[in-house]
């Protein structure tokens, strides 16, 4: 993210009163506006069902958390705040919401550009594209055109999950693509804003000593985790709905896409397309499973009741808005293959579960062991080398390896080389979502999706989706909160000599 600021916009907030807009897309604009990162003409105008005044509707916002705003930055910020009361799912709100649109943009001289952003649930993705189209608010497939490419441009922010399985993403991305050309389509995944995510491009394409190592010969396997310590915090109606467990909501889309980015060859450069085909042929050789062997290299599990740091969880199918006989995996863990010459042998291991022993996210690079290994009767419990990004919490990058211990004997201990993204920058990264809404206002596509990476990652969770439909766990809830998870993901990972990183 620089400093140059975005084309004049409008930026239109479908779903404008849910707990996404306040707690992350408001806050976001409001950071990237008071660091001199937002367009010095725009306006924000929110859309939702519940009937409010445009100070209503700011006092809402500030009401929610007063400590993300500073009062006369946010007076100023707050003036550019319209929220119009309508129901965008419906065909005949649509020339209310279109008068609007048309009267802030005159008003802000945003030049036609406009941002639409869906902070929506998925079941009204497909009737609101379909307004935007008929609305008369998106020129050429919301391409810029004109003879340097200056003229006026929409786009759409999709937020996850895009679709719920791979029939279902497919159909909503033909409903994007009948009214938006894919150079103007965002969809979003918030992983890929995080900065230390950002990070994996440059380590690996940056630093000489870690690319030539970065392939089969070298690499033993990769875990990727995403461990949760809360539950469901009241979200029980939509992660036991069809969109939600962890697979669905975890594996297949935000780690998945982590994965691309470690796996990925180099690009040509660091333009958007040229990222994006790297990430695309990974998805495409990710190894599609028989339903034969989902068992041999998925685990799925649902928590009991039990304690996270001192508090009371209760069971998973007790929480509330959850069916009391509820198939749905709280756990889920997949070994996953990628089949091409850089990879090929080199499993990849991702997991992600709630109500476990603690919050992290982080990937973790096994290397394989020297062909010989000359201490072996001076080292205890000597582990592979490794390279640790820690995503969340406490950012950064760990080296691990051996070392001698000073003295006389020859005493061998593992040893950490400690890069701390605050400690070493005296910064704090960046929200994802101020990130991402700043490459999007920009027309930067390199950390959004692109419909073959949705597809593809869809078909290579498919046969695990579908063994687990078709044959539900007998043993559910399988691991109490508070754990790391079932037992069976251990076991998957002692089969083969390896076992997870749990600190």
């Amino acid at each position: 993210m620089t400093n140059d600021r975005p084309d004049p916009c409008l930026i239109v907030i479908f779903g404008a009163s849910g707990d996404l807009t306040r707690r992350k897309l408001i806050p976001s604009l409001y950071h990237l506006w008071t660091q001199g990162q937002m367009p010095e003409d725009f306006a924000v105008l929110g859309v939702a069902r519940t009937p409010h005044t445009d100070e209503e509707y700011r006092q809402k916002i500030l009401e929610f958390d007063p400590s993300e705003y500073e009062d006369d930055l946010w007076a100023d910020f707050a003036r550019r705040i319209r929220y119009l009361g309508a129901d965008s799912t419906k065909s005949n709100d649509w020339p209310t919401i279109t008068k609007k649109c048309h009267e802030i943009a005159n008003e802000y001289r945003t030049r036609g550009n406009v941002l639409f952003y869906l902070s929506v649930g998925p079941q009204f993705f497909d009737p609101i594209i379909r307004s935007i189209g008929e609305s008369g608010l998106v020129t050429d497939g919301g391409r810029a055109r004109g003879p340097e490419g200056d003229g006026a441009w929409q786009r759409i922010v999709v937020e996850k999950p895009f679709g719920c399985e791979l029939s279902s993403a497919r159909q909503l991305n033909r409903a994007v693509g009948s009214v938006f050309e894919e150079e103007a389509v965002y969809r979003i995944d918030h992983y890929l804003g995080k900065e230390l995510v950002q990070n994996l491009l440059v380590a690996r394409f940056a630093n000489s000593i870690f690319e030539p190592l970065w392939n089969q010969r070298y690499i033993d396997h990769v875990q990727i985790s995403a461990t949760e310590a809360v539950g469901l915090e009241g979200r029980g109606g939509y992660y036991d709905g069809p969109a939600g467990g962890a697979m669905r909501d975890m594996v297949q889309s935000h780690l998945l896409q982590v994965l691309s980015i470690i796996a990925m060859e180099p690009p040509v450069s660091l333009g958007a397309d040229d990222v994006r085909v790297e990430k695309i042929k990974i998805f495409k050789a990710l190894r599609v499973p028989d339903l034969e062997d989902v068992p041999k290299i998925a685990v799925r599990g649902q928590y009991d009741a039990g304690s996270v740091g001192g508090v009371e969880v209760p069971r998973y199918r007790e929480e509330e808005g959850v069916d009391p006989q509820s198939q749905t995996d709280t756990y889920a863990a997949l070994r996953v293959h990628i089949d091409t010459w850089r990879w090929g042998g080199v499993p990849f291991y991702l997991r992600s579960g709630k109500a476990l022993q603690r919050k992290k996210t982080e990937i973790v690079v096994y290397f394989k062991p020297t062909p010989h290994c000359l201490f072996r009767e001076h080292a205890k419990n000597m582990r592979p080398n490794q390279i640790v990004f820690s995503v969340q919490p406490n950012e950064g990058i760990r080296l691990r390896f051996v070392g001698k211990v000073p003295g006389l004997g020859m005493d061998i201990k593992e040893v950490v080389m400690d890069f701390d993204y605050i400690e070493e920058w005296q910064s704090e990264p960046p929200e994802s979502y101020a990130t991402l809404l700043y490459d999007a206002m920009g027309g930067d596509q390199t950390l959004f999706k692109h419909r073959d990476e949705i597809e593809c990652s869809w078909m290579s969770v498919l046969p695990v989706l579908e063994y687990w439909d078709e044959n539900p766990a007998r043993k559910f809830p399988n691991y109490k909160a508070g754990t790391w998870g079932p037992s069976s993901a251990d076991t998957m990972m002692s089969q083969e000599g390896r076992y997870w990183r749990n600190v």
